[in-house]
């Protein structure tokens, strides 16, 4: 009678003898791609979470990542090649972010190894993608500092620095195509390389740096680079910035210089159709606050100075993208949702053509300032 019993039981264990056992695959964290000489080159962040999943900060005796590398004449050979190094079976539900290199940017293959990507089932839109000119080997062996996780990277988990410093937006793929599949067919994307800006005991600690924002096209590949001071005003025309700042020239005060904290920024763009143009009006407003001690006449210069250095960086970055074509603020897009007639009527392959003209106006407001303010008698 026993026996009868345990016989359902027994075909229940049956059924589980073709699963995969965790502890025996590899996880894929990161992936990086290039394509040099008519081939593709795969490069596989694979990450031991039995060393990283039970503390923020693993024993620094173990190796929290390996990386592998694989080359093919398509996509999928080179995955398929780099199948035949593994030990263990590959798992790719946890990759969390791709570097592509400059180069694949050029050549015009990213679109081609997304459309790639996502007929693998395991694969999540939500991956991070980035553009570096960086060595793909060297970015994915880099740690955090202070020996924190490799989960917790700037580009694994990138939202936590945005939140401080805004200044640069990450992306996910899932972004990233419907931009390209969308007019102006462009798309923003984070350009990184690795920065020796922190040291430890033995020596250089390695780590990742937003230099700036990639413009990619796509039937045209990489577009070209915002950098330095080029890339500020992206940041004043994002409604997902959260914090950031704002230098500005103060002869006038004790020091030549004055830093204010961004705290909120709401943007509006219009578009304004005449009969032979149109034309773009840009609203921006700001919470700011500053730190700074000042009477009621040098919190209105500042303020005023505030207004005219945000204007400056916005059309400074529209001028710099206008250089290599590109729509920096997505105005083809905006009216194409709000105009799509008038869209109609001068797109060109999804663009309507641009110039310095274009934006008609930018006007930048300060709903609030933050500050301590001294009662002049």
């Amino acid at each position: 009678m026993k026996k009868l019993l345990l016989f359902p039981l027994l075909l229940l264990v049956a059924g589980c003898w073709d699963t995969n056992q965790p502890e025996r695959m590899y996880y894929l964290l990161g992936l990086g791609i290039d394509y040099k000489e008519g081939q593709y080159e795969i490069y596989s962040q694979v990450v031991a979470f039995t060393n990283i999943a039970k503390s923020e900060q693993p024993n620094p005796e173990a190796t929290q990542a390996e990386v592998g590398i694989a080359k093919g004449k398509t996509f999928d050979e080179a995955f398929f090649n780099l199948y035949q190094t593994m030990d263990e079976r590959f798992f790719l539900g946890h990759l969390n972010y791709v570097l592509f290199s400059e180069n694949i940017a050029k050549e015009g293959k990213v679109e081609p190894v997304i459309n790639s990507l996502i007929r693998y089932r395991e694969w999540r839109y939500t991956t991070w993608a980035y553009i570096t000119d960086s060595p793909l080997k060297e970015a994915l062996l880099i740690t955090p500092i202070i020996n924190k996780s490799i989960t917790l990277s700037k580009v694994s988990d990138p939202l936590s620095s945005f939140n401080q410093s805004s200044r640069i937006r990450p992306i996910q793929l899932r972004e990233l195509m419907i931009h390209l599949n969308e007019p102006s067919h462009e798309a923003n994307i984070p350009f990184i390389e690795i920065s020796e800006n922190w040291s430890k005991e033995d020596g250089p600690d390695p780590d990742y740096s937003f230099k700036g924002i990639s413009i990619l096209g796509k039937n045209s590949g990489l577009k070209g680079n915002l950098l330095g001071d080029d890339l500020k005003g992206v940041q004043w025309l994002e409604n997902e910035t959260d914090r950031s700042d704002i230098t500005v020239k103060t002869e006038e005060f004790e020091e030549l210089y004055t830093t204010t904290t961004v705290d909120e920024v709401r943007s509006k763009i219009t578009p304004i159709v005449s009969d032979s143009n149109v034309q773009f009006d840009l609203q921006v407003q700001l919470v700011v606050q500053t730190n700074e001690m000042l009477n009621e006449d040098k919190m209105d210069l500042l303020e005023s100075k505030i207004k005219e250095q945000v204007k400056k960086e916005i059309e400074q970055t529209y001028k710099a993208s206008l250089e290599f074509d590109s729509d920096i603020y997505r105005l083809s897009e905006i009216l194409y949702r709000k105009n799509l007639k008038t869209w109609k009527k001068y797109e060109q392959d999804g663009k309507i053509p641009l110039d310095e003209s274009t934006i008609r106006k930018v006007d930048v407001e300060l709903v609030k300032v933050k500050g301590e303010r001294i009662i002049s008698h």
